[in-house]
C-alpha cells in the first residue's frame, strides 16, 4: 500500500509539469519529455564519459546542500497545508469567483505538496545512490579473480555515478518547478482580497 501511495506521488508530481492547473497541456509532451528525461540523461552519459565520477567530498557537499533543500521542503509542506485549510471556508462560497478562485487553489496546492514531496523522495533515492558509489570491492578479490572485481568495481562506478547524475538533474529540474509554483502561490496570496468578497 505505501509503494502504491509513493508511485500516486510520483505520477501527480510527473503530471503537473506537464498541465497547469485547468488540465490544459504546457508544452508539447515530446518538449517535456525531452526536457525531464533526455536533458539529465544526455549531461548524465557525457559527465560519465569523461571520468567525472564523484568523489567522498564532493558527495559530503551535494548530501549536505539536499539536505539543506530536504528540510526546506518539509517546512514548505506545512506552509501549503496551513494555507489550503485558511481557504477551505472560500469553497463553500457562492460568490462564483470566491468558489473558483478556492478551487483553483486546492488543485493547485495538492500538486505542489505532490511536487514537494516528490522531491523527498528523489532526494533520498540520490543519496542512496550516491553511497552505493563509494563501495568498495577489494574484499571480494579473496574470492574472484581480480581482473572480474575490477570490471565489477567499473561497471558499478559507472551504473551509480550515472544514476546519481540522472536522478540529481531530474531534481533540479523538479526545484525549479516548484520554485515557479512558490512565485504562482505568493501571486495568488497578493491577490487574495479581490477573490473575498462576496455579493
Amino acid at each position: 500500500m505505501k509503494i502504491l501511495k509513493l508511485k500516486d506521488i510520483r505520477s501527480e508530481a510527473i503530471h503537473s509539469l506537464y498541465y497547469d492547473n485547468r488540465e490544459k497541456l504546457i508544452s508539447s509532451k515530446l518538449k517535456l519529455n525531452f526536457f525531464y528525461y533526455g536533458i539529465p540523461f544526455i549531461l548524465s552519459t557525457l559527465l560519465i564519459s569523461l571520468n567525472q565520477f564523484l568523489t567522498e567530498d564532493s558527495i559530503t557537499y551535494f548530501i549536505t546542500g539536499i539536505s539543506i533543500f530536504a528540510g526546506l521542503f518539509f517546512n514548505l509542506l506545512i506552509v501549503v497545508s496551513d494555507k489550503m485549510e485558511k481557504r477551505k471556508k472560500l469553497l463553500l462560497s457562492n460568490y462564483e469567483p470566491t468558489h473558483k478562485y478556492a478551487k483553483d487553489y486546492k488543485i493547485f496546492s495538492e500538486r505542489l505538496i505532490a511536487s514537494i514531496s516528490y522531491a523527498i523522495m528523489l532526494s533520498i533515492v540520490i543519496i542512496g545512490l550516491m553511497f552505493f558509489t563509494q563501495l568498495n570491492y577489494q574484499c571480494l578479490e579473496k574470492y574472484f579473480i581480480k581482473e572480474y572485481v575490477e570490471y565489477l568495481k567499473k561497471a558499478s562506478d559507472c551504473i551509480f555515478n550515472f544514476g546519481s547524475y540522472f536522478i540529481g538533474f531530474q531534481f533540479i529540474i523538479i526545484l525549479l518547478h516548484i520554485l515557479t509554483d512558490i512565485y504562482d502561490m505568493l501571486i495568488h496570496d497578493m491577490n487574495t482580497n479581490e477573490y473575498q468578497n462576496e455579493e
